[in-house]
């Protein structure tokens, strides 16, 4: 796995300040490349705190009320800048599906009262399309053994990460929003179909 580092820049946020990159990845021979940033605040933490992130547009940017990555990335982005740590955000709606089928899978949820799954396994997608092996090049790129603390709600990724080398030490849920019954209702589904670990649901 090839990565590539682009310039730093320094970029101030409601949040604190960071240190910007671009990033990309690709397999040795293939045309896949995978492009992501990072926001560093770094310190000599360790373990470090880590987040992953992927793109959602509607949550991010049209601020959805049935979302809760908006409310992850924020709560990310805090904690990096107040205690130190790194945020890899990666371009891939839909989990890893792609934004024209993250639209499709939505508009069979809502025409046909379908689940998330229901819906991406109507259009022969998985529910979670998203591997790990670019994000841990990354972070070893970055990091080389260093130890984390993963942000995330999703075992999947820990075992991801794990799998290809990252030095995870722990994980720390990430939970935002269950005082919002749409986003209790995401969350629910989250935990029932992908198997995510939401404390305080009920």
């Amino acid at each position: 796995m090839n990565v590539h580092l682009g310039p730093t820049i320094q970029l101030s946020t409601h949040y604190g300040d960071f240190e910007v990159s671009h990033v990309t990845t690709q397999d040795a021979g293939a045309a896949l490349i995978r492009e992501g940033v990072v926001l560093r605040s770094l310190t000599d933490a360790d373990p470090l705190i880590v987040r992953v992130q992927s793109s959602c547009l509607f949550s991010e940017s049209f601020w959805a009320t049935n979302c809760d990555c908006a409310l992850q990335l924020q709560a990310s982005l805090e904690r990096v800048a107040h205690q130190g740590g790194m945020v890899l955000y990666f371009y891939e709606e839909g989990r890893g599906a792609g934004l024209a089928t993250k639209f499709k899978a939505i508009e069979l949820q809502q025409s046909q009262n379908m689940d998330t799954r229901a819906a991406y396994e109507c259009l022969n997608m998985n529910v979670d399309s998203r591997s790990y092996e670019a994000a841990a090049a990354i972070l070893k790129r970055l990091l080389g053994e260093r130890a984390i603390v993963l942000l995330t709600n999703n075992p999947g990724k820990r075992r991801g990460l794990r799998e290809n080398g990252v030095n995870v030490a722990s994980c720390e849920n990430l939970v935002r929003g269950l005082d919002t019954p749409a986003i209790a209702n995401y969350l629910k589904e989250k935990a029932e179909i992908l198997g995510h670990n939401i404390p305080g649901l009920l």
